[in-house]
């Protein structure tokens, strides 16, 4: 098994004159060093304000992201971690414009930059962020956008940033002690940058990266920035932190990574032993005969993959490449065997992979409850929350029109559609004209051909809003939609 590479990187807001950064015209990395900040408060307590984060931007040399749909208060912190493919690019700068162009001019300070392993991830922080207007922009055109401009185009590269009310405003008296580590493993591996002193009322930031898409356990007592598990299709992995500390002490975030994971299509198993036991419970080591696995309760039609035959060793059987292709609740397998009583495993479940698509469209369906258009772009390639748009106008009802718009998707999920082609499925919130946001699903089937109407029937779309619109999966009238994978 390959060893992997994990970065750590943490930063705290604290009531202290604490460890002031440095300024570089041109940041370079420090090589595997960990990483913790500290950034002292001002007069209010620190809270989390906004927060956004993107991976999957490729063959650029520009890496960025806006704080849509609402912009940080003035006067914040904002804290940018850039991660990227590579460890010859290195960071020329790091500004801030408006998605129109227009720029802001904060300054960004470096916090920790290094590399390692062929990925490299840098920190910048900037305090009492001025000249941007506050509020929520639906369309986009004011958002702050964070960017970091790098001195070669990576192949691949994502960017987190988050804003923090409460920070003191002047930069060398923000900052306090951070640090950094870098470090590999083939099995469940530890990552962690260090502790950092912490003073009463301070905020840790801590952020991780490794090179492997692999399962994670977050540290303990922090809580986990909502943009933070991001993953992408070349196998990168990241995670962001932050905890308010009441009272002094210090600040030690520990991720674990499960390196000895190698997913597949398919959702694993962990390796199932199944014992010959006696009567009394004890494990008879003289039994080397086969033992058979099959799955008993199959709440979702799935199938069981791998060696389901194996023979025992010492009275005991080890089945290590089980896996089970759809996602459901209550799953059990049996184990049989000549001369012996069977046996059924504790229930257990299996979650859905996340799904990775681009899906778009847009037209017009003809539902019972009225005709109602439609425009999406769901990006499901990175989050949650997930990258997309979504604007839905039901012109039937009461009103002269029900407008949907404003999402934030936290689901995205695929089926085959029974015609042909796939089903893709995305969850969230919406606004519904000016109310409160709520609770929605929509669906958009892809028959797979050009057009709305072709092959083996139309391209569908669907929407329910809690309390609002249901059409229903129905057939479109205009318009097309396509599904990329």
């Amino acid at each position: 098994m390959s060893k992997r590479t994990t970065f750590d990187v943490v930063a705290s807001l604290l009531a202290a004159t604490l460890l002031p950064v440095a300024c570089r015209d041109s940041v370079s990395p420090d090589r595997f060093s960990p990483t913790a900040a500290a950034f002292a408060m001002a007069a209010s307590p620190i809270a989390l304000d906004q927060q956004n984060g993107t991976l999957n931007e490729t063959n650029r040399a520009l890496l960025r992201k806006g704080f849509n749909p609402t912009n940080p208060r003035l006067g914040t912190a904002i804290v940018a971690t850039f991660f990227w493919l590579g460890t010859t690019a290195t960071v020329i700068d790091v500004t801030d414009v408006l998605a129109d162009g227009t720029p802001v001019g904060n300054r960004y300070e470096p916090v920790e930059y290094i590399v390692g392993d062929g990925i490299s991830m840098a920190t910048f922080v900037a305090t009492n962020v001025q000249n941007f207007p506050e509020g929520t922009f639906p369309n986009g055109e004011k958002t702050l956008v964070v960017q970091a401009t790098l001195s070669d185009v990576v192949v691949d590269g994502g960017v987190m940033i988050s804003s923090y009310s409460g920070v003191d405003p002047v930069f060398p008296d923000a900052l306090g002690e951070h640090r950094s580590d870098a470090g590999s493993g083939s099995t469940q591996t530890i990552a962690h940058p260090g502790a950092i002193a912490l003073n009463a009322g301070a905020l840790a930031y801590g952020v991780t990266l490794s090179n492997r898409r692999v399962d994670l356990i977050t540290p303990p007592d922090f809580t986990t920035l909502t943009v933070g598990p991001m993953e992408d299709g070349f196998l990168r992995k990241t995670d962001g932190e932050y905890t308010v500390r009441a009272s002094g002490g210090s600040a030690d975030p520990q991720w674990t990574w499960s390196f000895d994971q190698n997913p597949e299509p398919g959702t694993w198993l962990a390796t199932v032993q199944v014992a010959a036991q006696d009567d009394a419970g004890n494990t008879v080591v003289g039994f080397g005969a086969d033992i058979t696995i099959a799955l008993g309760n199959n709440p979702a039609g799935g199938t069981l993959s791998g060696t389901k035959i194996v023979t025992a060793v010492n009275g005991v059987a080890t089945f290590s490449d089980l896996s089970i292709d759809r996602a459901g609740n209550g799953y059990t397998l049996v184990a049989t065997a000549t001369g012996l009583t069977g046996a059924t495993s504790t229930p257990f479940n299996i979650a859905a992979p996340q799904v990775r698509v681009d899906v778009s469209g847009g037209g017009r369906i003809d539902p019972a409850i009225g005709k109602t258009t439609f425009g999406f772009d769901v990006d499901s390639r990175s989050g949650p929350p997930f990258k997309g748009d979504m604007q839905v106008v039901y012109h039937g009802g009461t009103s002269p029109m029900t407008r949907i718009h404003s999402v934030v998707i936290d689901g995205v999920t695929s089926s085959p559609d029974p015609r042909g082609g796939v089903c893709i499925t995305w969850t969230g919130s919406a606004r519904v004209n000016n109310g409160d946001q709520r609770r929605f699903t929509a669906t958009a089937c892809d028959n797979g051909q050009p057009g709305s109407s072709h092959g083996a029937g139309p391209d569908r779309f669907g929407i329910s809003v809690d309390g609002s619109v249901n059409t229903g999966l129905t057939d479109l009238k205009g318009g097309n939609t396509q599904v990329r994978q």
